[in-house]
């Protein structure tokens, strides 16, 4: 098993972009669904925008815990950590970009966007060879004793 640093796994997060964004609600259902990283900054934390008036910033409001689920074609990463919901006008002005302008008609200034900030604590993460490669192993391995060589897996503190 290779050991992932975090700025490594920070890039590979970089170029997936979007996550599944869990949330406990009101009820203690799990409720998780797709967003867009906005950034990812150099103390690792994760920014989104979102609307004030979403279900997601109720659900952050309190405990706060939050886990973001990354997945690509041969990484699976999860990352646990805690969330608040941030108003501050000039964080907003320096993340604005084309996401949050598509459904903010009133920029930054907007008082219906408001940021998610999440502090990670730890990264699970996954890597496989592929569906591909994978078939092949299994395949291979049904025929042996050998137990196929899935790919790396590991934990990282963030």
């Amino acid at each position: 098993m290779t050991d992932m640093t975090a700025n490594e796994l920070i890039k590979k997060l970089n170029n997936i972009g979007t996550c599944m964004f869990t949330t406990v609600d009101q009820n203690h259902r799990i409720v998780s669904r797709p967003m867009g990283v906005t950034e990812i900054d150099d103390q690792h934390k994760f920014w989104f925008f979102t609307p004030l008036n979403s279900d997601k910033v109720e659900d952050i409001i309190g405990e706060g815990e939050v886990n973001l689920g990354f997945v690509d074609d041969h990484s699976w990463v999860s990352i646990a950590g805690s969330a608040q919901v941030i108003a501050d006008l000039e964080r907003k002005k320096e993340l604005w970009d084309l996401g949050p302008k598509a459904y903010f008609e009133g920029g930054p200034e907007d008082p219906n966007a408001v940021l998610i900030e999440v502090t990670p604590e730890t990264a699970q993460y996954w890597e496989g060879p592929g569906k591909a490669a994978a078939l092949v192993k299994m395949a291979k391995a049904s025929f042996s004793s050998e137990t196929p060589n899935m790919g790396d897996q590991g934990r990282v503190e963030l």
